[in-house]
């Protein structure tokens, strides 16, 4: 969870030149210069100003593809839960990202970067940011081939090679590096998505949400959640009671009954077993009886495309008539 949180940080610190993200400062140059690496992005000093000139390189977008890629962030659609209203993340104004949380992280990296990446100019760019959401997807999997484990393996050493002749040497810190453990991982505790933290984290969120007295964090825990589980065992008997903590879907009971319209028929009701049913059938036949006695009947002739087919079609009268 946190691996793909700083991953996704670190790539678009640099594509966007994020100040409190961004990896390639003139630190980050000079670094260069004591390694004696790259001589093509070694700092060179302007006499008349005093400034630094720092040498652009192929991840450094122009103000033109940082527009456009935010252009199609914003205009991303997601459904209900699937994650954040990206819209609202993304400010158009500095051509920035902000206020994510890990899902929204986790979600870009492997859902939609690969997709707005699309409109850089820089092929290699593209290319090894595509195979960094690819690994990400691949390990996220709930069916993962056990043969496919050294192969993965060796594509996600190639990445990191990649990844260091595109983008700055900062950009692997302790983080990226991570990734190299993310096979054996797998093959020693299972499925990544078995042992990630996002119930967790969502359960402490709650948790947190109970503490009214600071003083008291825990006892305020254990009060509120012995409280809403007591009131959850007590809804169960009742008819039109909602579990608390369980969200009520934005399409419930829309869609129920027979048309859209009207009274709804509710599908929390306990229907009743076969005694009671086999108890209400002398009634239910005896005012079927009482039915058919007062129904009136009209069919009408209805043309089809061939006058010789006729088509017999009952309805109801439009005018009302008073039972006995």
């Amino acid at each position: 969870m946190h691996l793909s949180k700083n991953v996704f940080e670190c790539t678009a610190g640099v594509l966007l030149d994020i100040k409190t993200k961004m990896k390639d400062g003139l630190k980050s140059h000079q670094d260069l210069v004591n390694q004696d690496a790259r001589p093509e992005l070694h700092p060179t000093p302007m006499a008349q100003s005093g400034k630094v000139d720092l040498p652009g390189e192929s991840y450094n977008l122009t103000r033109d593809e940082k527009r456009v890629v935010c252009q199609g962030l914003k205009a991303i659609k997601v459904p209900t839960s699937f994650s954040s209203n990206i819209k609202s993340l993304v400010l158009m104004k500095d051509l920035t990202l902000t206020s994510f949380n890990a899902h929204d992280f986790h979600i870009m990296l492997t859902v939609f970067l690969p997709i707005v990446i699309r409109a850089i100019s820089p092929q290699y760019v593209k290319k090894v940011i595509t195979r960094l959401s690819y690994f990400f997807n691949w390990i996220t999997q709930k069916v993962i081939d056990e043969a496919e484990l050294p192969g993965m393996k060796q594509f996600i050493v190639e990445m990191i090679c990649q990844l260091e002749m595109c983008f700055p040497l900062s950009f692997l810190d302790i983080m990226p590096h991570l990734m190299m453990h993310m096979v054996d991982q797998i093959q020693d505790l299972g499925h990544v998505y078995l042992h990630q933290m996002w119930t967790y984290e969502r359960f402490m969120s709650t948790l947190n949400s109970y503490v009214h007295n600071r003083a008291y964090p825990e006892g305020s825990m254990i009060e509120a959640y012995t409280m809403e589980e007591a009131i959850n065992c007590c809804t169960k008997h009742i008819r039109d009671g909602n579990a608390i903590g369980l969200l009520v879907h934005l399409h419930e009971g829309r869609t129920s009954g027979m048309w859209c319209t009207g009274r709804k028929v509710r599908t929390d009701v306990v229907t009743p077993d076969f005694k009671g049913q086999t108890g209400c059938l002398p009634y239910v036949c005896q005012d079927q009886l009482n039915i058919h006695t007062v129904t009136f009947k009209y069919t009408i002739t209805v043309p089809l495309h061939n006058d010789r087919i006729r088509y017999k079609r009952t309805r109801r009268p439009k005018t009302k008539y008073k039972y006995k």
